[in-house]
């Protein structure tokens, strides 16, 4: 399964690494919002993780997606974020996301999530 990183933080993308590599599951990284607009096209994967506080850049992780979305990207796209708290959710889901995931990420959860988009 081919899935798409969106974090900019090396911690984090060293665990799902880990959990892609489990699963012998290829994980392409962008660090910076701006690439991964230009970049990211439909079919380029099965699976986007998006996390949505991206440092102190123009595009954070919500305004990434809604972008993506109009530029027709349909992939099953997943907030991993550490606000969880009351009304959050719904903002995840009106940008475009199919779910979201709190941090810090477990394994085993993160595991299951990829394995629910993986095609049989």
């Amino acid at each position: 399964m081919r899935i798409i990183y969106v974090e900019d933080n090396d911690a984090n993308v060293a665990l799902i690494e880990r959990i892609c590599h489990m699963n012998d599951d290829e994980l392409i990284r962008f660090e910076d919002p701006e690439d991964a607009l230009a970049t990211i096209v439909p079919g380029a994967s099965d699976l986007i993780l998006m996390d949505l506080h991206l440092g102190n850049r123009a595009i954070d992780g919500l305004q990434l997606t809604r972008l993506l979305r109009q530029k027709g990207v349909e992939e099953p796209i997943i907030a991993i974020t550490a606000y969880d708290a009351m009304g959050y959710s719904d903002q995840y889901l009106a940008a475009g996301c199919n779910g979201y995931v709190r941090k810090p990420v477990a394994i085993r959860s993160m595991l299951n999530l990829i394995n629910t988009y993986r095609a049989p």
